[in-house]
């Protein structure tokens, strides 16, 4: 992002479900900002109740950027992200506003602050060759990933296929740990930023999980991704996404108006979403220069959107 504006970069970060959306689409006025939303999935067109996408009202408050703005058969990682993000904020700095990251993707947050380590490009090959083990022998990538890199293994779930693969991939393209590799590019940040990060106690966020997932079955996420199947435009990176790779299976055997099936596929997601709420915030640990602030559960939007404006400031342009 070099000859952008030296005005910190403003985020707001946290878990999953922390409320983060609604909190700065009621800081953005006060801070004159539009919104950079760091997500996985939202960029997706036509998974909106699986990425949790921003209610039509807020979209209408507030400018948000980088969502459903790509096609779902898109390939999307850091890099990419971090592109898009940067020609976002240089769009809304040119209008004379405030650019306010939001989101939970912590790596996407890394690659646009402190910038990616030159890693191999994918190799969809080996990736399908090392899928195709993990549905013989499940369990298989982790315990590979165990024996060449074990502080990686050490931090990334047997569940989580997508950065098993990508840790694989690095050590057998580099023939180098991956945990190894990104140490090379911690350090000072690229740009200047100014972080908030919301903290819920753990009951809490367990409940707004709960809640959200039930939400998103009522709203109709099963007919949601029907309709992504029949289209045949489900990419690789929005096959994996939360609520999307819990419910092909279901759609593809026409099991999903099964009310046993839905609710295993229901629990699935509740706890794959409780999963990542906890990795998050083993990153965000990690991330220097946050400033927190614990959120009660019964904090309203409001006033939560006044606390993180106040914790931000309002920078000059």
């Amino acid at each position: 992002m070099e000859g952008s504006s030296t005005t910190p970069l403003l985020v707001l970060l946290g878990p999953t479900a922390g409320g983060k959306e609604s909190a700065a689409v009621h800081a953005a006025p006060l801070l004159r900002a539009e919104l950079i939303v760091a997500d996985s999935v939202k960029p997706y067109r036509g998974l909106s109740i699986a990425a949790a996408a921003p209610p039509a009202e807020h979209a209408a408050r507030v400018p948000h950027h980088l969502v459903g703005c790509l096609a779902p058969s898109e390939r999307l990682h850091a890099a990419r992200w971090s592109e898009m993000a940067q020609t976002a904020i240089a769009g809304v700095r040119s209008r004379g506003h405030v650019p306010l990251v939001v989101g939970g993707t912590a790596l996407y947050l890394k690659a646009l602050l402190f910038g990616l380590f030159a890693g191999p490009a994918a190799d969809d090959e080996l990736r399908a060759r090392l899928r195709s083990e993990e549905r013989a022998a499940p369990g298989t990538l982790h315990a590979r990933l165990c024996h060449v890199d074990p502080v990686a293994a050490a931090r990334i779930h047997a569940n989580d296929v997508k950065r098993l693969l990508r840790a694989l991939e690095v050590h057998e393209k580099t023939g180098r740990p991956i945990s190894e590799v990104q140490r090379e590019w911690d350090g000072e940040p690229r740009v200047p930023y100014r972080a908030v990060g919301l903290w819920r106690s753990r009951e809490d966020l367990r409940d707004r999980i709960e809640r959200r997932v039930a939400r998103m079955i009522a709203e109709g996420l099963v007919t949601e991704i029907a309709v992504r199947v029949a289209a045949g435009d489900l990419g690789p990176t929005a096959a994996e996404a939360i609520g999307v790779k819990e419910l092909v299976p279901l759609v593809r055997a026409g099991t999903a108006g099964d009310p046993g099936a839905l609710a295993a596929a229901r629990e699935s997601i509740r706890a794959h979403t409780w999963r990542l709420a906890r990795r998050q915030t083993t990153w965000w640990k990690r991330f220097p220069g946050v400033t927190w602030l614990e959120v009660a559960p019964d904090e309203s939007p409001q006033a939560l959107g006044a606390r993180v404006a106040a914790a931000l400031g309002a920078p000059a342009i």
